[in-house]
């Protein structure tokens, strides 16, 4: 039996498609599209007007078998039964029709029941609630870890104002995704995403945001992750958020992993503050952060009352974060 993992919420850069974007919105769909394909077919015959069909391992059902199977040529599926086991050459009750190109077989009798299931790790501890999926007449399904990571968030943020910049990990975190074939008295092994050995050598690391996507944007939030072709915004739903004096104020952006440098990791925080005539009143405000406990997270920027001068009008905010 094989299941192989279709595709993920995952973004590629199209000017350099290494650069790939793993952090995901929660309050959208983030689905992980699985293919079951219990055996693959090395050669497809007619026997006397019925379908005989040879499997390219040795096959482990029985004759009266229910089975479907996939025609490439045509893109179809035709279920039917199992009339005559030899070996690894299966004649079929299905219609030979000329021109067939049987690539896979699923034997819903030896598998009854089937269905995908998914786990998550998240923030280094294993999910005990999972996520399953039926697939479809071709063997697809998607499961959708949405659901898991939503219940990780919370409605409060964690950031108190007592720092510059302030990671809100109520709001974001990581997780790792591994799959499974189901049936009737199954009990597979996991298969983390990478591949087909334990964690972590294997494990592929994804990042979440509590962010909400339309269905046209896609889960993936990547035009919000600064890479080394191109900065990012603020993650923030207006273009010029509105400062009121007095009041708490912060502004949140996306910091990824970088690789583990010496010394460590420094974030520059550069504040430009200007009256109603667009003159900049001071010098700049500068001021640097250790950025190695914040990677990874959501963080927000606290603007600290007291660095805003009298005939302020508006400001700028600029992050620069390790190459």
């Amino acid at each position: 039996m094989a299941i192989s993992l279709i595709s993920t919420p995952e973004y590629a850069e199209p000017l350099d498609p290494l650069i790939i974007s793993r952090w995901v919105a929660t309050e959208s769909a983030n689905n992980f599209r699985l293919l079951r394909q219990d055996w693959l077919i090395s050669l497809t015959t007619d026997n006397g007007g019925f379908l005989e069909i040879t499997t390219s391992t040795a096959f482990t059902g029985t004759d009266d078998d229910a089975i479907a199977v996939y025609n490439l040529t045509n893109n179809s599926m035709y279920v039917g039964t199992i009339t005559n086991v030899a070996g690894d050459v299966l004649t079929t009750d299905i219609l030979y029709v000329a021109g067939m190109n049987i690539t896979y077989l699923n034997d819903n009798t030896l598998y009854g029941g089937y269905y995908f299931e998914g786990r998550l790790t998240i923030n280094d501890i294993v999910e005990t609630l999972t996520v399953i999926a039926s697939p479809d007449t071709f063997g697809y399904a998607d499961l959708d870890v949405s659901g898991i990571l939503r219940i990780h968030t919370a409605l409060g943020k964690v950031g108190d104002y007592t720092a510059q910049i302030m990671k809100e990990t109520t709001k974001s975190g990581k997780f790792s995704f591994e799959y499974r074939g189901a049936w009737y008295g199954s009990s597979e092994d996991w298969t983390p995403e990478g591949g087909s050995i334990s964690p972590p050598s294997d494990e592929i690391v994804w990042y979440y945001g509590e962010c909400v996507r339309s269905e046209e944007q896609g889960s993936n939030l990547h035009e919000y992750v600064p890479t080394t072709l191109a900065d990012a915004p603020f993650l923030n739903l207006f273009d010029e958020p509105v400062y009121f004096k007095g009041l708490p104020f912060d502004i949140s952006f996306i910091l990824p992993e970088f690789p583990i440098v010496s010394p460590a990791s420094e974030l520059i925080v550069t504040l430009k503050i200007y009256n109603i005539a667009n003159t900049q009143l001071g010098a700049d405000i500068i001021t640097y952060v250790a950025a190695d406990e914040l990677e990874g997270f959501i963080n927000s920027l606290n603007i600290d009352e007291t660095t805003i001068p009298v005939g302020a009008h508006h400001m700028t905010a600029e992050i620069e974060i390790p190459e």
